[in-house]
């Protein structure tokens, strides 16, 4: 026999306790309502939530992150002392670049010689004290950016070690200036203290660090820096902003070769689906060709599914340009 749904008190938010319903004489009965959904023992939402419903409107890698977020703040309010957010759950609540996760399930730490958390839905772990550093981000106890970096490094794929790292080291310019708009999560000094002789995986980290930078604009675009090295293309430089002969600034391109005047644009959705973004690349490109300037438009199809192909425009664009290398087989 369905309970019959009474109205929860006004002060209950969106998420909250058993305890906290009880202290305001919702009975157990009410907290079996089909309007309540139950994400861990002793926690409860209200399932046609705002939050929810944003959600399920995102794109599937954005969904997940967001998810991991909800779900840490589900957690925190039963969270045992002394436990922090670790791993995949760590990166999503700093907004990191990580391949989404195959659960939902969400990974919380404990120092050792504590016992790592056994909870449904919770993925627990034991650290030793020395090789990570925590912090508070929105409330939520979790892992600093660069002990997210080492700890999920040995978990990832090259590429993906390397564009993480690039996300913690980010520091943004102001394209034309020499300001900075934002501060870094993290530093190349922090992340090389992290990887610690005594750390597993300590040679997967060390092998990453020399490829990580500052001025990587996103995970797609340290991907094909990364692409660049593999295939033998000489190092390009990095937040480049482009100049005609008048020294009008045209442009900014995050990874170009001014010595061969050629800029690599790597080409998200927005560019596409944007009308003032569009006709923002239009007349930059217009610029730069009209100052002798080769630009090689990258998508994520021809990176990810047709890579020979970008390989060969590139090379072809370096050599109309003067190079006169050759690329790895």
């Amino acid at each position: 026999m369905p309970y019959p749904r009474i109205a929860l008190p006004q002060e209950l938010s969106e998420v909250f306790t058993t305890e906290q319903a009880q202290a305001l004489g919702v009975s157990r009965g009410r907290l079996r309502c089909d309007d309540l959904e139950h994400p861990f023992i002793g926690v409860y939402r209200r399932r046609n939530s705002i939050e929810r419903a944003r959600i399920e409107g995102l794109p599937p890698g954005r969904a997940w992150v967001a998810r991991q977020r909800l779900r840490a703040q589900e957690f925190a309010l039963i969270m045992p002392a002394g436990s922090f957010f670790t791993g995949r759950t760590a990166a999503a609540i700093w907004d990191l670049p990580i391949p989404p996760g195959g659960s939902d399930d969400i990974e919380v730490g404990v120092f050792a010689p504590a016992r790592a958390i056994r909870r449904s839905a919770v993925r627990g772990s034991q650290i030793r004290r020395h090789l990570v550093q925590t912090t508070l981000r929105t409330g939520l106890p979790t892992l600093t950016p660069a002990s997210t970096w080492v700890v999920l490094a040995q978990r990832l794929a090259l590429p993906d070690r390397v564009a993480l790292g690039d996300a913690v080291l980010k520091h943004t310019r102001i394209p034309g200036t020499d300001r900075y708009d934002d501060l870094p999560l993290g530093t190349l000094q922090e992340l090389a203290q992290l990887a610690a002789p005594a750390r597993p995986g300590v040679t997967l980290l060390r092998h990453a660090l020399p490829f990580l930078v500052t001025a990587s604009a996103s995970p797609p675009e340290s991907h094909l820096r990364f692409l660049l090295h593999e295939w033998g293309f000489p190092d390009p430089s990095l937040d480049v902003d482009v100049r005609g002969l008048d020294g009008r600034l045209l442009g900014c391109s995050e990874l170009a070769y001014p010595e061969f005047r050629l800029a690599l644009e790597y080409e998200g959705d927005h560019h596409r689906v944007l009308v003032e973004q569009w006709n923002r690349d239009i007349q930059k490109y217009h610029d730069y060709s009209a100052n002798g300037w080769s630009v090689v438009r990258v998508t994520a199809t021809l990176q990810y599914q047709q890579p020979l192909v970008l390989r060969g425009r590139i090379r072809d664009a370096l050599r109309r340009g003067g190079w006169d290398g050759e690329t790895s087989v």
